[in-house]
């Protein structure tokens, strides 16, 4: 049987300011990542990462982070909107963060914080994508709870109708759940592997391994998923514009694994000889 969405966005509201389950989401994960960073800076995990830094850290990733991700999403998924009217670039509670440009101006901002403070960035980037891809199962639900980034239309007994938006016809795959099952599994992965074995893998193991992960998984999911009106690539080759850079993403995390130890086997075959 069908299911209705009929989910508000809205927590609630006071006045002109409302809660919103999206923009809880983000709180919730930015307070649960200097948490567990905090965590790890008073345990001495790594070196010169203290609750000063990483008080900054926190400040330079929500300015990254969501600056770029929203920069992005304007220039790549609908640029003829923001060219016309490019002040609402600004208009961030009308939605629209790009998941990649957030992770390019997470990165960005990791490295300057990084070079600032002497803190190793590759040990820094392991522990950080621990609680991002914890809060990212939640981001997605978010998108349900929004009735945004909607499934293809099919007819399996468990999709979603959207009476409430006209634009969304038919019955449409919760692809949502599906990229939010994917983070799980990313999230159960790593964590275990980090908690166990941190101090036996090389630094940038884990972040490469989530990029891996997150980024192949993404392509898969991404076939349930709706392509975005604007997107310029799914005619041309197939893929949408958010596969492309999920491909790229786990090629990227590939290659940083490969950069990690392929000396180290290399030695290894060289010691059987």
């Amino acid at each position: 049987m069908p299911f209705e969405h009929t989910l508000s966005p809205v927590i609630f509201s006071i006045g002109p300011f409302a809660l919103r389950w999206y923009s809880l989401v983000y709180v919730i994960g930015f307070l649960l990542g200097y948490w567990v960073l905090l965590k790890v800076a008073e345990r001495g995990y790594i070196k010169n990462l203290d609750k000063q830094a990483v008080e900054s850290f926190i400040v330079w990733l929500i300015i990254g982070g969501i600056g770029m991700g929203r920069l992005f999403y304007c220039i790549v998924y609908n640029p003829a909107y923001y060219a016309v009217a490019p002040w609402k670039i600004l208009f961030i509670w009308e939605g629209g963060i790009s998941f990649h440009g957030g992770i390019i101006g997470a990165v960005i901002a990791g490295w300057w914080f990084c070079r600032k403070y002497k803190v190793s960035f590759f040990s820094l980037a392991d522990v950080t994508v621990l609680p991002l891809s914890f809060i990212h199962i939640f981001g997605r639900l978010a998108n349900y709870i929004n009735g945004e980034l909607v499934g293809t239309a099919t007819d399996v007994a468990w999709c979603v109708n959207y009476p409430n938006d006209p634009s969304v016809e038919g019955c449409r795959h919760p692809s949502q759940f599906y990229e939010a099952a994917k983070n799980l599994v990313v999230f159960l992965i790593i964590t275990p592997l980090y908690l166990k074995l941190h101090e036996k893998l090389k630094d940038g193991t884990i972040f490469w391994l989530y990029f891996v992960l997150t980024g192949f998984g993404r392509v898969i999911t991404d076939i349930w998923r709706a392509p975005d009106p604007t997107d310029f690539t799914l005619a041309a080759t197939g893929l949408a514009v958010g596969q492309w850079l999920s491909l790229l993403m786990g090629a990227m995390g590939l290659a940083g694994l490969v950069w990690l130890y392929w000396p180290k086997l290399l030695k290894r075959q060289g010691t059987r000889k």
